[in-house]
This record gives structure tokens, sequence and C-alpha cells, in this order.
């Protein structure tokens, strides 16, 4: 009987097997879509998947994902936590300049004298410049010349007729505080141009950029070393000198804190050629009013009085008692947002903080504008229980944000009046600013807008891109506390972004 049942048991099997594999005519087919993930699971899971064998086991990640038009929400991890932004504060201070000043709101600032302008010309008195905040003042708003600023003060003193000036050349910078760094700044990144510092009045960015020939003739000379702007502002020491390509070089550069009294040292390959290094100056005021004059005597105006700063004077300035000679206005907000996100310009995000206190608050402070940021936060409904801002630039390590909060303010500008110049200030992937080099070949080249955000063991990226039909995400991601190379976090980063570029 047992060797009967079993062939007729393998022959039931076989006739099922048939059945199920031979579809009939009248059958309903299941649609193929039950059995694939959605664009947002397929995205989903590939972030999951890139994030979970991520070499940064000692640091965190926190991401967010976002529609822009529908709210929807796809993809999450850590997203309350609180991150370090670095850079990314920066979106925080621009977007509130933008909506808060507008997008053509400009600095105004008036040189006055407390003398008068004779019939030849002169000005028997002082010419004294009314720091306004603005941070415009510098190459990077004037196609790379970093004396077109200080032409267009000329040009206009000169319409005016002036040819001689019998007193000093004041800078008032009483419009800001005098706290000149960022809340919780590091000593050491006093020196560079990242860590500038801030004043009410400010040229160049408060900085020198530093041109380094070796030279080509001679081993053992000096390297030449030319500033720009040209200037005697600075006392600079040169212990640079020019080696050949196959001697071991070790040089450095430094400024002394609370001086202008800076240096170059070591040995510099003659193979290496041209090369650039900046050193922030102190006290910007000084600075300001000292290139101006040096500037009026290249141009045939005489000063016979010096630069001063406003703070030196023995009597404060009554400036209903000053005749104007001129004002200056600077570019438009719109431009000034651009130049701060597009580059990560931490001195010109920080004077925009202070200008919020100017404005709106009580007085010229970081402390002040922070308030009216929060402020601004709060009325258009953002959660800002658990942000915690301490500068204008991200320099600080003491800020700290979450990818649901950076995604919330991605949102509410999304929302804005002013979302183009918003958006259009952002860098974009593969062409302009932090991330010009970035995802290049992708399907994120230049679909991408995204500030970034690097500090020590820091690195984010927050922004805006779109799928291949057009549809616009939101996206935070933030790396903390990892101790790989920054630029492996980036890739990675690079990577989600391509990702949600290449959703259908």
């Amino acid at each position: 009987m047992k060797n009967m049942i079993r062939p007729i048991i393998i022959i039931l099997v076989m006739t099922l097997l048939v059945t199920c594999t031979t579809r009939s005519p009248n059958a309903t087919a299941l649609p193929k879509h039950q059995f694939l993930r959605s664009a947002q699971q397929q995205a989903a899971y590939e972030i999951d998947t890139l994030l979970n064998h991520a070499p940064t086991d000692m640091g965190w990640w926190g991401v967010k994902v976002q529609y822009a038009t529908t709210g929807e929400v796809f993809y999450e991890r850590n997203a309350a936590k609180m991150f370090m932004p670095a850079s990314n504060e920066k979106m925080y201070t621009t977007a509130a300049a933008l909506c808060l000043l507008g997008p053509q709101y400009r600095y105004a600032t008036d040189f006055v004298t407390n003398g008068n302008i004779d019939k030849n010309g002169v000005i028997d008195g002082d010419l004294i410049i009314k720091g306004s905040g603005d941070p415009s003042w510098s190459w990077r708003f004037y196609d790379k010349n970093y004396d077109s600023v200080m032409v267009n003060f000329i040009d206009s003193l000169k319409l005016q007729g002036v040819s001689q000036i019998n007193g000093d050349i004041i800078g008032d910078d009483n419009i800001f505080d005098d706290q000149s760094l960022g809340y919780g700044w590091s000593w050491d990144d006093e020196t560079y141009y990242y860590g500038a510092q801030i004043s009410g009045l400010s040229y160049s960015e408060n900085y020198i950029d530093y041109i380094l020939t070796p030279d080509s003739v001679t081993l053992g000379n000096p390297v030449i070393i030319e500033p720009h702007p040209q200037t005697t502002y600075m006392n600079l020491r040169n212990n640079l000198v020019t080696v050949s390509s196959d001697t071991s070089t070790k040089w450095t550069y430094d400024r002394e804190r609370g001086t202008n009294n800076a240096w170059f040292e070591g040995d510099y390959r003659r193979e290496r050629g041209e090369s650039e290094s900046t050193i922030t100056i102190h006290n910007p005021t000084l600075f300001t009013a000292h290139v101006l004059k040096e500037r009026l005597e290249e141009a045939g105006i005489s000063v016979l009085g010096s630069p001063m700063d406003v703070d030196d004077l023995p009597d404060s300035l009554n400036y209903a008692e000053t005749n104007k000679i001129f004002t200056y206005y600077s570019h438009p907000m719109s431009d000034i947002i651009a130049k701060v996100n597009r580059p990560s310009q931490n001195f010109i995000a920080e004077m925009l903080q202070k200008t919020l206190g100017v404005e709106f608050g009580e007085e010229g402070s970081s402390r002040e504008g922070r308030k009216i940021q929060m402020m601004f936060y709060d009325s258009l409904g953002m959660n800002t229980e658990n942000l915690k801002l301490r500068d204008g630039s991200g320099l600080s390590r003491h800020n700290l944000v979450s990818p649901n909060t950076t995604v919330s303010l991605l949102e509410l500008m999304w929302a804005h009046p002013y979302r183009t110049y918003y958006i259009e200030s952002l860098p974009l992937s593969g062409l302009t600013g932090t991330v010009r080099r970035r995802m290049i070949g992708t399907d994120a080249e230049q679909n991408v807008r995204a500030k970034t955000g690097t500090i020590g063991y820091v690195s984010s990226l927050s922004g805006y891109t779109w799928t291949q039909s057009g549809e616009p995400i939101m996206f935070s991601i933030m790396a903390n506390h990892f101790t790989i190379p920054t630029y492996k976090v980036r890739g990675i980063q690079d990577q989600i972004a391509n990702i949600l570029s290449e959703m259908e």
C-alpha cells in the first residue's frame, strides 16, 4: 500500500506546481507595485543602508527629509537630537536678516565733518566716518578689487571739491558694542580670516591677504610678501626664506594677540610658487581710518592729521554740530546674504546679527540680535524650544540645533514671500560656493541648493533639492563627533543628496 501512495503524492504535487505556474486566461494579476517599494521607501532604505554602514561608529548622524509642498516626512534619524551645526547656523542668521530687513535694505554710512569746506576745498576740521555696521566694504562686493570702495569714497569727496583735510580721519564704530569676537570662539582662531574681529566700522573684512612669491633666482633670499590691500597698518616681520625642492620645509605665520605685530617664518620651497595667506587685523575702526588716509594721500588729497578711533578721543562726538559731506550706501541685503551663504563668510554673518539688534532691539550686540532672531522664528510658528544660538556664523561650539528645527526653518522660508532670494543665496552643487566641487557627475549636480557647515568633528549639509519630476525636497544632514577625515563624511552627505535627486 505504501508503495502505491508515494507515486500518487508525487503526481499530485507536480499537478499543483503546473497549476500554480500556469496563469489562467481568466485570472486577475496582482499589481506589480505591491511587490516594490515606493520611491520614498526606496530612498529611505538606501539612506538607512548607507548610514548603517558608514565608518562613523564613534559619531552621531542626524537626518530629516521632507517634501516641501506636502510636508510629508519620509526619512528621519535622530531628528530631534541636538547637534553643533557649524556654518548651518548662517541659514538662521540670513533668514532673519532677509525677512526682517528686506531684500532691498541698504546700510547708509555718513561721512561728516566738524568743520567746514572752504572755497579752496579745504576741510578745516576732521573727516568723520559714522559707521553703520556695513559689512560690504571688501573685494567680495567689488569684482575682487580691494581698493574699489575706497576709490568710491574719494570720488565722493572730490565731487564736493575736497582737496585737503586739516584735521584727523576719525572712525566711529559705536553703532555696535565693543565685543569684537563671537561667544565661545577659540583664541587660536583669532589670526585667521574666519575669526576676524567684528566692528561697527570695518574694511576688507578686517583681514589682510598676503601674496607669497619665492625668489626665483637666489636660494636663501626672503620670500616676497605683498599685502592686499596695500597698507602699512600691519607691523609684519618677514623671516620666510626661499629654499630648494629637496629641503625639508616648515613655515608658519601668526599675529600677537591684541596687537598688529605679525610674522611669517620658516622655509618656503621655490617650486611651490605663488600662494596666499591671510592675517586678521586688530582694531578694525583704526584700520579703516588708516587705509582711507593712505588712499586719500595717494589720490592727491593731503591729510594733516592722523587716523583715529573715536574711543580714543577725549570727548564724545556731537553729530548735531557736524556737517554731512555725503552718504555711502551698501549693496542690497539680497546680495549681502548671498555673500554670506555661498562662501560661508563668518564676519558678514556676525555683522548681520548685530544689525538686527540695532534695527529692532535695544543695542547693536550679538545678544540682542539673537533675541530678535528668536522672536522672529517664534512669530512664524517655528518650534524654538530647543534652539540654542550663541553667535551668527556657527564658529562657536556652543550653538545647538536639531535636524527638526533646521527643516522647520527651511519650511518657513519655502512658504515666505522672499523664498527666491533665500534659496538663490545658497550654494549650488557643482557650480558655486562651498559645494562647487561636490556632487559633480551625479544627478545631484546643479540640483542641490544647500548650506554646508564645518568645524572640528562637525559637518552639516542642509537645504533643498528636486526629484526627477521636479518635486522639491527639504533636508538636513548633520554629523557630530566623528573621527574619520571630514571629506569622507561629506562624501556620505553627497550620496544622500544624490539619492534624493534620483527619486522619480
